[in-house]
């Protein structure tokens, strides 16, 4: 319901209210009341906010920055360090028209449990189109580990670690996510190029 007409129907049901006390209040007695005069507004304004609305707040925060997520019997501090674009000499299988990226990070295990999950899963890429598929890079910067880095964090302990990625080859990486036990729900975001 619009101000305006929250306005007038509070003034019908007041005088409404007015009429119906004024029936009583004439009923059985010798005194008779009256009710007060109701004078109705002529002219409704509408309300206007006095300051314009902020922004909405960007989705994320800069590439370098730490953000701090709970995640079951932990919590988490996660870092994106770099996004490498393109990723060469990594030894990736690709698909035609697609490239290869890798996306540094750092999670430190705050405690007091343990956190065990796949960085594959828990990260992801936000193209500005098409789909962010995690690849296996056998070498270069972002060679993918035997065992996931995202394994089995112990509480108090740091790990940093790259997760490759194939995406469109003219796609534009817009942001990265992390997200623990890969659960959107609950998530972290840093907007890149920022």
């Amino acid at each position: 319901m619009r101000a305006t007409e929250l306005c007038v129907t509070c003034w019908l049901a007041l005088a409404a209210t007015s009429a119906a006390a004024v029936g009583i209040g004439g009923c059985g007695g010798g005194v008779q009341r009256r009710a007060p005069a109701l004078t109705l507004p002529t002219r409704i304004s509408r309300l206007e906010p006095t300051a314009p609305l902020p922004p909405p707040a960007a989705d994320g925060q800069p590439v370098g920055d730490s953000e701090q997520i709970h995640a079951g019997t932990v919590t988490l501090a996660v870092t994106v360090t770099q996004v490498i674009d393109p990723l060469t000499d990594s030894g990736a299988s690709l698909q035609p028209g697609t490239r290869a990226i890798g996306v540094r990070v750092q999670i430190v295990n705050r405690g007091p449990g343990v956190y065990d999950s796949s960085a594959t899963g828990d990260f992801s890429v936000v193209p500005s189109s098409g789909p962010a598929t995690p690849v296996f890079e056998p070498s270069g910067v972002c060679r993918t580990p035997l065992q996931d880095f995202d394994n089995a964090i112990a509480a108090g302990e740091t790990r940093s670690g790259c997760v490759a990625f194939a995406v469109p080859q003219r796609a534009v990486i817009e942001a990265i996510h992390f997200a623990p036990h890969a659960d959107a729900r609950h998530r972290l975001s840093w907007v890149v190029g920022r």
